[in-house]
């Protein structure tokens, strides 16, 4: 071992120690856990390198089977909730103990453990894929649908990147050059994050096979969670086109693939209006009952950035109640979440909701629900439909 700077190494292995512990509560202090899983591979990647130019060959090769744990986290392969970080910990441990002591020596328990672990990763199920995690404006939705409704696989890359790239020069990275092999781009996105780096979102459409994609594409991607049942058909177009003096629908949520399937649920339910945030979702409510035309029902997502769909709810219902509105006369607000624990249901009913749905949501529970509610899927006209429509008039 031939280590220059050991004390260089001793602060990087207590940098990733305070990394590693701190990866549980990573989320609460406003981390995003992607993030940091990002930061220790990049650390202990260049550990590894260090270790190896001293000649630590030993801890580097220990090292470099944690690095590897890393990798299949980031990329979505590893298991999460498995004891990954009690033995990173046992590692770093260890190669601190030599790097202290000036000595390197075995440690063919840890190695085993590594190898017993990244071979069982190895054999897990490829991961479902991932939601994409921030709004699309409507040239993206378009883009997004239009994908879809060609047959198109839809995936989203996420990377790190440096603090200070700008936004402006984000599109001169590689992994856009890369993009115009593989397929093409439908939206990006720059989310800063506590600390010295921002993750990088890419959402983006191939006829590729998956295998193929990843000898062009070397940066984690993932297929976008839905995406495969979001096929937004003609007939749904044209029933949408018929309905257009229907039921007036707003759906909340800002997850895009989850709004494309509720649209495609409720096409044939009345005109539909959508919002990807809660303020947004509060400003079209308040509006359409300032121009007399409230809507009939409010499909409300809880979990949602800014303004909470459960703070969203208790902001229609107090509107109502200073517009006038009785109690049970005022818009059907249906929840939906992935939540699905009785507290979370039964506050939302104490805030006045009228159903609440769990995703994944199907087509037979929308249509159950909202016929359980009176709006029954037709194309008939709207004064027409049998259903309370007339208490829910504008009473400005």
């Amino acid at each position: 071992m031939d280590i220059e700077s050991p004390q260089l190494i001793l602060e990087s292995l207590d940098s990733i120690e305070t990394r590693l512990l701190g990866m549980e509560s990573a989320s609460c202090e406003g981390v995003d856990p992607l993030g940091a899983i990002h930061l220790l591979f990049r650390e202990l990647h260049n550990l590894k390198s260090a270790l190896s130019l001293g000649s630590a060959d030993t801890s580097a090769k220990l090292i470099h089977q944690a690095e590897s744990c890393a990798d299949m986290l980031r990329s979505g392969k590893g298991d999460p909730e498995s004891n990954w970080v009690d033995l990173l910990l046992a590692v770093i441990d260890h190669v601190r103990k030599g790097m202290e002591a000036g000595e390197e020596t075995e440690a063919p328990a840890l190695a085993e453990q590594l190898d017993g672990v990244l071979e069982k990763w190895l054999h897990l199920e490829t991961p479902n894929g991932k939601k994409i995690g921030f709004p699309l404006d409507k040239t993206e939705m378009q883009g997004l649908q239009e994908a879809i409704m060609s047959g198109r696989k839809t995936y989203i890359i996420e990377k790190l990147v440096g603090e200070g790239l700008d936004s402006s020069a984000v599109k001169s990275l590689p992994v856009f050059d890369s993009l115009n092999e593989a397929g093409s781009l439908i939206a990006w996105n720059l989310k800063r994050e506590k600390g010295s780096f921002s993750v990088l979102s890419i959402v983006f459409a191939s006829d590729k096979a998956t295998e193929d994609l990843s000898f062009i594409i070397f940066d984690p991607f993932y297929p976008v969670i839905g995406s495969g049942q979001a096929e937004l058909g003609k007939k749904a177009e044209a029933d949408c086109a018929e309905n257009d003096k229907m039921n007036r629908i707003l759906i909340v949520d800002d997850e895009p693939i989850a709004m494309m399937l509720l649209q495609n649920y409720l096409c044939q339910f009345g005109r539909i209006d959508t919002a990807q945030t809660g303020q947004e979702a509060l400003e079209k409510f308040t509006k359409a009952y300032i121009g007399r035309e409230p809507y009939d029902v409010v499909f409300l997502d809880i979990m949602m950035p800014g303004i909470p769909g459960d703070s969203v709810l208790e902001g229609m219902r107090k509107f109502e109640h200073e517009a006038g509105i009785p109690e049970g006369n005022g818009t059907r607000i249906i929840m939906e979440s992935s939540l699905g624990d009785y507290p979370t249901i039964s506050a939302s009913f104490h805030k006045q909701c009228d159903a609440y749905l769990v995703k994944p949501i199907d087509a037979l529970a929308v249509d159950k629900t909202m016929v359980k509610l009176g709006f029954p899927k037709s194309v008939i006209p709207f004064a027409a439909i049998p259903k309370s429509g007339q208490m829910r008039k504008s009473p400005f």
